[in-house]
């Protein structure tokens, strides 16, 4: 709401986006053409602690996500953590969102397009290098760890998650 120059109230809308993609985000802004105000979220836990206040005590009281365990390795969605025979491996946010994915049951393969857009939350544009150069970092990180599960690749598809069970 503004006042115009004659003093009365000028009416403007709120458009709220909720959307992972930031091409989505961009083109509604562009629709927009700077009338009335634009409120972007990538998720709908930012709505939710922007509208409603929440703090982590009320989120916490939240149901929790599930932690994903295959063999040794245990991922811990809500601490953010993964650890293999216990002990906490340092991986990026990206680096855990495409372990995340690949041990997700049921185990398959997942595409460099379904990948990326888990782990980076955007839209694939045919470029499979960051897919890659994550799993590369990931490969060596579980390989340091002496982890018996490994990122398998599948020529011209994508990646899938083995235990070896060495």
């Amino acid at each position: 709401m503004s006042v115009n120059p004659a003093g009365d109230i000028d009416e403007q809308p709120v458009i709220f986006c909720v959307t992972s993609s930031p091409s989505k985000r961009a083109r509604i802004a562009r629709l927009m053409g700077g009338t009335g105000t634009l409120l972007m979220f990538s998720d709908l836990n930012s709505v939710r602690k922007i509208l409603l206040c929440e703090t982590e005590e009320i989120s916490s009281s939240l149901p929790t996500a599930e932690m994903v365990a295959l063999g040794r390795l245990v991922i811990d969605a809500d601490r953010q953590e993964v650890s293999w025979a216990g002990r906490v491996l340092p991986l990026t946010r990206i680096e855990r969102e495409v372990l995340t994915a690949l041990a997700s049951p049921p185990l398959r393969v997942w595409t460099y397009r379904q990948l990326y857009e888990r782990a980076w939350g955007a839209d694939y544009l045919d470029d499979a290098s960051a897919v890659r150069s994550t799993v590369k970092r990931l490969r060596a990180k579980l390989r340091d760890a002496d982890a018996t599960v490994c990122v398998e690749s599948m020529r011209g598809v994508g990646f899938s998650l083995v235990d070896t069970g060495r």
